[in-house]
């Protein structure tokens, strides 16, 4: 049986087959995006873990802990723009090789040259669109609600990448419905301390 650092770039791998035989081609270790859908100019990839109850996360906290699963998070946003609100950034801290836009309307500050802070999350997409055609927005809140409900066609979400956890936890914050308009291209299951269910939901 593969180890989880195994299985997760067997996963990441078949994502990037995925995308390169569509909409996405492989350069180095990093995915890049092509403007395959005609007038948009700013794609954004969302990455979740559910609990099996539909929770995310109680408060500021993550309720579990899972081995191997934020191997998928860091292969996938390896040299990629990643979109977080300030509790998201606070909790995660600043991971090496990334970039960070956060989204803060306390105006915090960082020194870090890898980290810009933005009023909004409208300003946000507007700055991001002009350096990188493509971000990933990390967890479900304010910012990704938005992004799924957003009708603006220079900005769209293609892709959602969930791991579901089995396990039934208690937490305030849930996972929105699935939008109808996307299909499931992946999925591939991981046994771990707490075995969960990795996919990719893709924008049909």
């Amino acid at each position: 049986m593969l180890g989880l650092q195994q299985q997760a770039r067997y996963a990441v791998g078949r994502c990037l087959m995925l995308w390169s035989s569509n909409d996405v081609t492989q350069q180095g270790s990093r995915p890049k995006t092509k403007l395959a859908i005609k007038g948009v100019k700013l794609k954004i990839s969302l990455i979740s873990a559910v609990s099996e109850n539909g929770v995310i996360g109680s408060g500021p906290d993550i309720p579990w802990s899972v081995k191997g699963e934020q191997l998928l998070f860091k292969a996938l946003t390896y040299n990629q723009w990643l979109l977080v609100g300030r509790k998201t950034f606070d909790s995660m801290g600043v991971l090496p090789n990334r970039k960070y836009a956060v989204v803060s309307k306390n105006g915090i500050s960082s020194s870090n040259e890898n980290v810009l802070v933005f009023p909004s999350i409208e300003n946000a997409l507007k700055e991001l669109s002009k350096v990188t055609d493509h971000v990933y927005v990390s967890g479900v809140g304010q910012i990704s609600n938005s992004l799924i409900d957003k009708a603006d066609p220079l900005v769209c979400l293609v892709i959602i990448h969930l791991s579901t956890v089995h396990v039934e936890v208690e937490g305030d914050i849930k996972f929105p419905i699935m939008p109808e308009n996307f299909n499931l291209v992946f999925e591939q299951f991981f046994m771990s301390n707490i075995n969960y269910t990795y996919q990719i939901w893709k924008k049909g």
